[in-house]
């Protein structure tokens, strides 16, 4: 799942009176990386919040390329599986395993908490009476909520409230800086 966040100098050089050529550039890397960072931060709010996970687990699963001179581009990319219901704050109860997929608790009977062939603990199912197999139980996939919640449209709106006011501030910093100023 890949977010680009761009925008066109010429909407945002309206604030801007005049500028040399020379600032614009650094000034757009730095305009675009914060708003990047921005909305970054904004999706891992609304994932958290839409999975019930903890925001530090989301974070870990946001991947960000920030903008470079050259490559005016930031993106945001999340990588993410299923996750293991063991990640929803999963506790084994006398019942089964208890964990809060999407915000609500539920129980699951006849699960228990062991460990998978190639990771640690999960939260599995026997697959039938008697049987030696055992099968993990998934909760939320991050890139098919962040498509359920329909967040491009919020990150969109963000971007293109923030931008303008951003990049004019990044060129001011950067014609106050040429000056000697700071």
């Amino acid at each position: 799942m890949d977010i680009a966040v761009k925008n066109t100098i010429k909407k945002a050089m309206k604030n801007v009176k005049f500028v040399h050529q020379q600032y614009i550039p650094k000034a757009l890397v730095t305009a675009l990386n914060k708003v990047g960072a921005e909305v970054a931060t904004q999706a891992k709010k609304e994932l958290a919040g839409a999975t019930g996970l903890k925001a530090g687990v989301v974070a870990k699963k946001i991947g960000k390329d920030k903008a470079r001179r050259g490559d005016e581009k930031y993106t945001i990319r999340i990588k993410s599986k299923y996750l293991n219901l063991i990640e929803f704050k999963g506790k084994q109860t006398k019942k089964g395993v208890s964990a809060q997929a999407w915000g609500n608790r539920k129980i699951y009977r006849g699960a228990f908490i062991g460990r998978g062939q190639n990771s640690g603990k999960q939260l599995v199912f026997k697959k039938g009476r008697g049987s030696k197999q055992i099968k993990a139980v998934h909760g939320a996939s991050l890139p098919r909520e962040f498509e359920r919640q329909d967040m491009k449209k919020i990150f969109n709106k963000k971007i293109k409230t923030r931008f303008p006011i951003l990049f004019k501030r990044a060129v001011e910093f950067q014609m106050l800086k040429a000056k000697g100023r700071l």
